[in-house]
């Protein structure tokens, strides 16, 4: 039985949201920083069994 795989993107957008996030600085200390959108993605694993 061999099986062969791949993901599928069935959907991609971009949700609008303010929220902070943590990144770390030249210095190894972290920043909060003010995000205003969060790119989704929607995806299904294909997987195609061949008897």
């Amino acid at each position: 039985m061999s099986t062969k795989g791949g993901y599928v993107e069935i959907l991609e957008f971009t949700h609008f949201f303010d929220h902070f996030v943590f990144t770390p600085n030249a210095e190894n200390v972290l920043e909060k920083e003010l995000k205003r959108e969060i790119p989704v993605s929607v995806g299904i694993e294909l997987v195609v069994v061949d008897m």
